[in-house]
């Protein structure tokens, strides 16, 4: 991370060049022993720092000149040169040091700050996402049971719905049957209605011939009643009672009746008063005549017979 980019915090100047450091130059010296000592001491100065090789006196100089150049240079150098001097900006330095020190305090003062912060930051975006995902899972864990709701209720429904859809069958089938059975009672009713119409018919003509024939019964029944002392009563269906007066002239109005049931193709007397022995045999001839006035011609002079045994 760039220093610039911290508030309060910029990167030192360069300290000034001073006497006494590598990168000064070294002074020329007047003689020419010293001069010479000089190219020798900046080759051998150039040679440690541009990678050239070291050179000494003794390598290019007998060793009695060399001695004596030697001792001719101190002594010239000792006289006409003024070693260099030192100087270390020691206040300077000191107040740069500080004031870098106490920069550097304060630039890490402040990435503990934004480090505190960016902690302080982390725990509550931790915070703030334990909680929104302990809402999601509750969230989540009442969506589930609202999904379980749901499916039961549509697995109900379902159910409630097959259970309709099966009673919906039933009765469509038994509507249809329901139908069929009014479809069978109209053809059946209409069936009846003419059956009914035909015996309608079948009455109508019987009680027109009835009619008819009871206008012409009409006199012989009066002329029965009248003349020949029978009388006809209707009683239950199907009896027929005929009852005979004027048997004897001393009890003109004296009742002798007989009953016949004619539900039956055969004929039979139910009652008989007084009873007559041989009406069975005059049964009998009727059944086999099916003459009605000859049964009663006969039946009454059994009625006469019969009144005057007792007489006698």
């Amino acid at each position: 991370m760039s220093t610039s980019a911290l508030p309060g915090f910029s990167t030192p100047r360069r300290r000034p060049m001073t006497p006494g450091r590598r990168d000064h130059v070294l002074p020329s010296f007047n003689s020419p022993a010293s001069i010479k000592v000089g190219r020798m001491l900046e080759s051998a100065f150039t040679g440690a720092n541009g990678n050239v090789a070291n050179m000494s006196l003794e390598d290019e100089l007998p060793g009695d000149v060399a001695d004596g150049i030697a001792a001719s240079a101190v002594t010239a150098t000792s006289e006409e040169y003024d070693p260099p001097r030192v100087w270390f900006q020691r206040d300077e330095d000191r107040r740069q040091n500080e004031e870098f020190t106490r920069r550097v305090d304060e630039m890490v003062q402040e990435l503990k700050r934004l480090v505190r912060d960016r902690n302080t930051e982390y725990e509550r975006r931790t915070t703030e996402y334990a909680e929104r995902q302990s809402r999601m899972t509750a969230d989540m864990e009442t969506l589930e049971r609202e999904n379980s709701d749901i499916l039961s209720a549509l697995k109900e429904e379902n159910s409630s719905e097959d259970a309709l859809s099966s009673t919906i069958a039933s009765l469509q089938s038994k509507q249809k049957q329901a139908q069929d059975a009014v479809d069978k009672l109209v053809d059946r009713r209409k069936a009846l209605q003419r059956e009914l119409d035909r015996k309608l018919a079948v009455i109508a003509r019987k009680k027109l011939m009835l009619d008819t024939q009871s206008s012409k019964n009409g006199p012989e029944i009066e002329f029965f009643e009248h003349k020949m002392g029978i009388a006809i009563v209707g009683g239950t269906t199907d009896m027929l009672t005929f009852v005979f007066t004027r048997i004897s002239l001393s009890e003109p109005l004296r009742q002798f009746s007989v009953t016949i049931d004619l539900s039956q193709r055969e004929y039979r007397a139910t009652s008989c008063k007084p009873k007559l022995a041989s009406l069975e045999s005059h049964i009998e001839w009727l059944n086999a005549t099916r003459d009605f006035f000859g049964f009663l011609k006969r039946v009454r002079h059994e009625f006469v017979e019969h009144y005057l045994n007792e007489s006698m």
